[in-house]
């Protein structure tokens, strides 16, 4: 037996394995090993002791205020367990979850792969969590927890949700550019506060849940998710957001594949921007209030909405909206929104599209300018119940937009001033009393009047009356002066059937041309006339058109006319033909000349002879008996009838004429001359020269040539 047989071998050590073998020793890095952070604090061992068993390290029940010994956890040991431990130090599939720990130092996470949840709650960290380009597969829970130094987390990769809610503090930025969150992203109840800059920061983040800054969520500096994609809803309702300098929040070219919600009790002070952001649900801002001291408060240009957008219920806005090129798929609802502004645009949506409706209804208010400046509504347009207020100027400019369905403008608190110009409707529901003086309705096209709106053209024409007093060329000679609103209220009424209203239109048309001096103005170099000459006979031709015929509108006044001036001119004629005028005779010089009739010629001594005698009518040729029976016998009203008519011959123009006297040398007196048969030439003159212009003006009305265009 050997003498050694009673002595047991001793184990070799690894080192001298190592030199018998020659193998190199593994080496672990600092912080990867139990025994690197031995010995352990009071709190660290009950936090190892539940990694191992897969339960919570309940240290606290709140956040604690000071360092005491059974809180501390030194940043090193936390993340050396995130890592998973070691042979030493196992953490089980349940990952590390820690409750109410005072951490001490920078808990450094770059880089790293976390094979597990992340739960730390209710904890105080002293120093910056540092987590870029981290893996965690699973959770992120700091629910509850306060990090003084805030969170830089750009890039940071988690199969899970991230919870930053119920008490969650950060009084650093929280950083999370280009993260990627696998679930939601909860913020609910959290407060963000920086003294400057951003609070938040989520540019370019991926998250494939839901987003929440609700349940009296706050940030105290800018929260910014610009160009971050959320393929679930973004919950803002109730939170508050404020910023001292900057912008609330920044939702820049955003994609929410779900809806937006800034209700229930939200409150941005600091301009929220959504510019180009694209939201496939709806944009609710339901009782939410949105201030800014000056500027924008929801600047939303070029933002897409495939749903409604919601800006009633007791919305509020101090500041201006503006949707600049806004697609909304929906409606857009502002029934009892307050939009304010100390001056220029409270709602500013030049160039947007809406597909639905767009509703200004039931106690919405505006103190400011409302612009909507080449919209394009697919729906409604309805302006009733609300309160369109400004200092000076349009309080409603909808110029150059398009109605495809009703514009409803009526019931409103106070007259308001419109700009309509170049607006397209569909059909057009008004009350006059609506529209303020000063109005702009040149280029307002309307297929139609519905509804209860006024279809008389008393009340449309004081609508048209309401134009600024350029439009109606009441200012600057006339120059300014638009014609379309009335030819297209003109054309809509016709096109009703309201065909007498239509021509009560057309004549005030004319009437307002004369008192704009629009007549006989717009044709120069056709006459030989001068300028002011061609006006003025322009101008006198206009009024004897309109007296005559009512511009064309009338042509049954002309008719009349025309009867009137026959049967007066035939009294005279009568009167003018009988004795002792005798100013009419035959005009065939076989009868004038005809012995046989000489008792006839007026005047004559074979007359005063016939007239001794006894002989009746002796010196008028009216009444003369003798005149042969195939001779024309005088009627003054056929006569009259004949000169009035000058396509007509009935004979009595041809064969009976004035009996005027030798005319006078000079020229003067021939012109004064007032004789009897004088009085029955000019008379004649009159006569046929108002018959030819009757004739060709009534010719002109019924073939459409003279008559004013009814468009």
């Amino acid at each position: 037996m050997n003498k050694f047989s009673n002595h047991r071998n001793p184990q070799p050590t690894p080192g001298s394995l190592a030199r018998r073998r020659r193998v190199p020793v593994a080496r672990v890095a600092v912080g990867r090993s139990l025994r690197d952070f031995q010995p352990l604090l009071r709190g660290e061992e009950s936090l190892l002791q539940a990694c191992r068993q897969g339960t919570v390290a309940r240290l606290g029940t709140r956040v604690p205020e000071a360092p005491e010994d059974e809180l501390r956890v030194r940043a090193p040991f936390l993340r050396f367990l995130l890592l998973g431990g070691d042979e030493q130090a196992p953490v089980h599939e349940q990952g590390v979850q820690l409750a109410g720990a005072f951490v001490e130092g920078q808990l450094d996470l770059g880089g790293c792969r976390i094979p597990h949840n992340m739960d730390l709650k209710h904890c105080r960290f002293t120093d910056l969590l540092f987590a870029q380009d981290a893996r965690v597969q699973g959770l992120i829970t700091l629910q509850g927890s306060y990090l003084t130094q805030g969170i830089n987390a750009d890039r940071l990769q988690c199969d899970g949700g991230l919870s930053l809610r119920n008490g969650f503090k950060a009084t650093g930025e929280v950083r999370l550019l280009g993260a990627q969150i696998g679930g939601n992203l909860s913020c609910g109840g959290g407060q963000f506060e920086v003294k400057g800059g951003d609070a938040l920061s989520f540019d370019r983040a991926v998250v494939k849940g839901d987003v929440f800054f609700n349940n009296s969520f706050k940030a105290s500096g800018q929260v910014r998710l610009l160009g971050a994609q959320i393929s679930g809803n973004m919950e803002c309702s109730s939170g508050r957001f404020e910023s001292r300098e900057g912008d609330a929040l920044s939702f820049d070219r955003a994609v929410v594949k779900g809806d937006v919600f800034f209700d229930a009790g939200f409150k941005a002070f600091g301009k929220v921007r959504l510019i180009g952001a694209h939201i496939s649900g709806n944009m609710e801002c339901s009782g939410a209030q949105f201030e800014v001291k000056e500027g924008e408060a929801i600047s939303a240009d070029g933002a897409m909405v495939e749903g409604d957008v919601f800006f009633n219920g007791g919305f509020r806005a101090i500041g201006e909206v503006r949707l600049l090129g806004a697609l909304i798929s929906g409606n857009l609802d502002c029934r009892g929104g307050k939009f304010e502004v100390q001056e220029g645009d409270a709602l500013s949506f030049d160039r947007a599209v809406v597909k639905g409706g767009v509703f200004f209804i039931n106690d919405f208010k505006a103190t400011g300018k409302v612009r909507l400046l080449g919209a394009q509504i697919g729906g409604n347009l309805a302006c009733r119940g609300g309160q369109f207020d400004v200092k000076e100027g349009d309080a409603l400019s909808v110029d150059g937009a398009t109605v495809e369905g009703v514009w409803h403008f009526r019931g409103l608190e106070r007259p308001v001033r419109v700009n309509a110009s170049h607006l397209q409707v569909a059909v057009l529901i008004d009350a006059i009393e609506s529209w303020a003086e000063g109005s702009v309705l040149d280029g307002l096209r309307y297929g139609t009047l519905g509804g209860d709106a006024p279809t008389r053209a008393t009340a449309r024409l004081h609508w048209l009356r309401k134009q600024g007093a350029g439009h109606l060329g009441m200012a600057d000679g006339g120059e300014d002066f638009r014609p379309q609103p009335w030819r297209q209220l003109q054309r809509v009424l016709r096109d009703m059937g309201h065909v007498e209203e239509a021509r009560q239109v057309g004549i005030a048309f004319e009437q307002q041309l004369r008192k704009a001096g629009r007549i006989g103005g717009t044709a120069p170099g056709t006459w030989k006339l001068p300028a002011k000459g061609k006006r003025a006979v322009a101008h006198v031709g206009h009024g004897l058109f309109g007296l005559l015929a009512g511009y064309g509108y009338r042509p049954m006044r002309l008719m009349g006319w025309m009867v009137l001036v026959w049967l007066i001119c035939a009294v005279f004629y009568w009167r003018l033909a009988l004795p002792p005028n005798n100013a009419i005779g035959p005009s065939d010089p076989l009868v004038f000349q005809n012995e046989r009739y000489a008792h006839c010629v007026p005047g004559s001594p074979a007359a005063a002879a016939a007239a001794a005698s006894g002989a009746p009518h002796a010196g008028n040729w009216y009444l003369c008996g003798p005149l042969p029976a195939e001779y024309s016998t005088f009627s003054p009203w056929v006569y009259s009838l004949d000169i009035i008519l000058p396509l007509v011959d009935l004979g009595q123009e041809k064969a009976w004429g004035p009996l005027v006297p030798t005319p006078q040398q000079d020229a003067w007196n021939e012109w004064l001359a007032r004789s009897h048969g004088h009085k029955v030439r000019w008379l004649i003159w009159f006569e046929t020269l108002f018959g030819w212009i009757g004739s060709l003006l009534l010719v002109g009305i019924v073939s459409g040539i003279a008559r004013r265009t009814e468009e």
